[in-house]
């Protein structure tokens, strides 16, 4: 078994440097909240009933994780718009959010042209490519941002960028309060805790090898499930699902009866800042689990806020995959059958 403790043990596996990226989340955290302050918005820019947040894969991340992490203090709606077309309730009262890390997402690129045929409020966020282009060919206002922090070059590897850039933005608009001391601790917590997290990224990916994930979490890590439901599915090339509690012990209790060879493992993601609904809702879905035959592992985030922890569960996400991935004899950058799709798209 190759030693994922040794970094040069795995390198002619990783040539586009997949785990140096990884390990740049907080540089990344700390870089895009600086180059955001930096921004300036018409006057126009306020008094919203609603966000449409546009992007695809890595570049919807941020709204998955905010609608989670800020369930209780995001006062309007944000919609994840995974799609072509904005939805038909999107007005002059709707804040638009194009999202994409290329900038070449032709999802998001359509909802530009829309958004801008209809005459709404736009804003985004983007390394480049066509949509900074559409930012700038229309005097938009957005955050453009390099990326000196991701040396693989793979958009699904900026997390940082993407998830704290969004919520940068909503805190220029005054939709969040995310202050300066916040973000210090969770770049200063990430930092302190970074070799303690692939310590234990190694042992768990170690136990995920021949499973597939079925992440489950609570509250405001929901989110975080869906990023690592995707990072397994993107970095380790293997099948995982993700539900959330309560709502799967509505259902799924009743769901692992069949087929008999079911190659399933649960990961609870855990955190003292659950409520003891959830705590107690968790040992019980455990408990099911285990009667049906099912092993499971717990991650718990490191952190002192559940931002901090929001942002640990990315790195510790980031970490998992990739040492599975390399257990799998596999170049995690890689994404042959999403590249295949693209091209046979195009043409």
């Amino acid at each position: 078994m190759i030693d994922l403790n040794n970094p040069a043990a795995f390198k002619d596996l990783d040539p586009k440097n997949v785990f140096g990226s990884t390990g740049m989340l907080f540089d990344q955290v700390e870089q895009i909240w600086k180059d955001a302050k930096t921004l300036s918005f018409p006057a126009s820019y306020k008094d919203f009933d609603n966000i449409i947040l546009c992007g695809m894969g890595g570049s919807a991340y941020s709204g998955y994780i905010i609608q989670s992490l800020f369930k209780n203090s995001l006062k309007i709606p944000l919609i994840s718009n995974n799609d072509y077309d904005l939805p038909a309730f999107a007005t002059k009262k709707s804040l638009i959010i194009l999202s994409s890390y290329s900038g070449s997402t032709e999802e998001s690129l359509a909802c530009a042209n829309q958004a801008l045929e209809k005459g709404l409020t736009v804003t985004g966020i983007t390394n480049g490519g066509k949509l900074a282009e559409f930012f700038k060919e229309n005097s938009l206002p957005f955050l453009q941002f390099a990326a000196k922090n991701n040396p693989s070059g793979q958009p699904r590897l900026g997390t940082g960028y993407m998830a704290i850039g969004t919520i940068a933005l909503l805190t220029k608009f005054n939709l969040l309060s995310v202050t300066d001391g916040e973000i210090n601790k969770v770049v200063s917590e990430l930092r302190q805790n970074r070799q303690n997290i692939q310590n234990k990224a190694v042992e768990l990916s170690q136990k995920f090898v021949g499973y597939f994930p079925l992440i489950m979490s609570c509250g405001f890590l929901n989110g975080n499930a869906h990023v690592l439901r995707n990072q397994f599915n993107e970095t380790s090339k293997t099948f995982a699902a993700f539900e959330d509690i309560p709502e799967l012990n509505h259902h799924l209790m009743e769901g692992f009866k069949y087929p008999k060879d079911l190659k399933i493992k649960v990961l609870f993601l855990d955190s003292q800042f659950y409520n003891e609904k959830y705590k107690k809702r968790i040992a019980l879905t455990e408990d099911v689990v285990s009667q049906n035959g099912i092993e499971s592992e717990h991650l718990t985030p490191f952190g002192t806020t559940e931002l901090s922890q929001s942002l640990s569960t990315l790195s510790f996400g980031g970490y998992i995959t990739f040492y599975l991935g390399i257990l799998y004899n596999e170049d995690p950058s890689l994404i042959p059958w999403v590249d295949y799709f693209k091209e046979k798209l195009a043409k």
